[in-house]
């Protein structure tokens, strides 16, 4: 009977329920060293994503390639206690919700382009990784106190929980760029994003009763994600040369809707199957790059991502079962960017340093709580906390070995995220 009582429920939350939280970082180690402030810079042959406007500053054809290194930390509810008191017996042994990482780490061929200039025209295609995440999560299962005939009891479990998620969207996209005069310029492109994606997780139960370790020979409910989908979206954006000194950019890129389907297998029910759409965040940026003298020049950006259009489909098909959709949200992220560059003019090839700084705001699916303080209500406030605002910190140094060839390594470094970045440039032609 105690160990129904703890696995009823979980049958109806058949869907893991597994915090999620994307960064969408612009390509390159010079970009990447500054703290993604590049919409005004802008000067290599990333602007064929970042701001297309910003190819027409090269004046030969020129090739870019980058390899990223990264690693994620996404917290989530491994066990522990989430409400009642602590029995000691057997696995219960820990007040309190138990919180563990999920790492993502990987070294990956992250962006690659080339760029043609011919008169006032800039023509560029490139390949780039947009989202590419791993990860894995194995929950024991929360002791909780639940009532049961009348009376509460601290003899309940939420079924253990085990499973990977695999996530890739990557663009293969085409950029045109235009001078308007020697102030003004503009790009628009178009991409075509592709997404793979596998997400497998099962809930277990114990050996012998909910006090017990996992026993993986007793499936519960099952859940998976699977798409192989494609659509085109585009980018647009504009280079303004206020002043010889002064730079102003802004860009548009649009988000992609890219589908998947979902798969929920509860133990004496009907298997539900439900079709729905990935829709990656428009973004919309805008920047500014000041330089006061040869040696150095500021940065800085602003970024608005609409994360919140995740939530349609991929978040919600995650509470329907619960019925608790509407009482999920993530929020959209005002970024803001800032970054300095100081060039060693008196050095030979002049090599670069660069500093970077930017404001990641909490943009984790978040359970908003109705306040009953039912089973389900505690457990998804358990389960879905939300997630903390970060502050990146960042560098790089550029290193010209020729007017032909040009080596740049970037990091960024956060309590839960970090990316290391080495890029190569080739210019060719007098």
């Amino acid at each position: 009977m105690l160990f129904a009582l703890g696995a009823a429920p979980a049958n109806a939350q058949s869907t893991a329920q597994i915090p999620l939280q994307f960064d969408f970082l612009d390509p390159g180690a010079r970009s990447l060293g500054l703290g993604s402030a590049f919409v005004a810079v802008a000067d290599d042959a990333t602007a064929a994503f970042t701001n297309p406007a910003g190819l027409t500053s090269l004046i030969k054809p020129e090739f870019s390639a980058e390899l990223r290194y990264r690693r994620l930390e996404t917290p989530y509810l491994a066990g522990g206690r989430i409400s009642g008191t602590v029995t000691n017996i057997g696995a219960d042994t820990i007040a309190g919700p138990l919180y563990v990482d999920s790492i993502d780490s990987a070294s990956l061929p992250y962006y690659l382009s080339f760029v043609y200039p011919a008169g006032r025209w800039r023509l560029a295609g490139y390949r780039h990784e947009l989202l590419n995440q791993e990860n894995s999560f194995a929950s024991a299962g929360a002791f909780e106190q639940v009532i049961f005939a009348g009376n509460p009891t601290n003899a309940a479990r939420d079924n253990a929980l085990e499973g990977t998620r695999d996530l890739q969207i990557e663009n293969y996209g085409g950029t045109v760029a235009y001078r308007i005069n020697s102030a003004l310029s503009v790009g628009a492109g178009v991409s075509i994003y592709h997404l793979d994606l596998t997400s497998n997780f099962a809930r277990y139960g114990f050996v012998g009763n909910v006090f017990g370790p996992v026993d993986h020979s007793s499936v519960g409910s099952t859940a998976s994600q699977t798409g192989s989908s494609t659509q085109a979206g585009v980018n647009a954006g504009l280079l303004w040369m206020v002043a010889p000194k002064v730079h102003v950019g802004a860009v548009f890129r649009q988000g992609v809707s890219l589908a998947f389907t979902q798969t929920d297998v509860v133990p004496d029910r009907p298997t539900l199957t439900r079709t729905g759409d990935f829709r990656s965040p428009n973004v919309f940026g805008a920047g500014i790059r000041v330089q006061p003298r040869d040696d150095w020049s500021f940065s800085v950006d602003y970024d608005r991502i609409q994360y919140s259009r995740v939530k349609q489909d991929f978040i919600d098909f995650q509470a329907i079962s619960t019925g608790t959709q509407d009482q999920l949200s993530i929020e959209d992220a005002n970024e803001v960017h800032a970054g300095a560059e100081y060039v060693l003019t008196k050095v030979a090839h002049h090599p670069g340093i660069r500093f970077g700084v930017w404001y990641d705001p909490d943009h984790a699916v978040t359970y908003l709580s109705d306040g009953s303080n039912s089973q389900i209500d505690v457990r998804l406030k358990a389960t879905l906390p939300g997630g903390k605002s970060l502050v990146h910190y960042c560098a790089g140094f550029g290193m010209p070995l020729s007017d032909q060839f040009e080596f740049n390594i970037g990091t960024d470094m956060s309590s839960q995220r970090r990316y290391f970045s080495a890029s190569v440039v080739a210019r060719f032609g007098k």
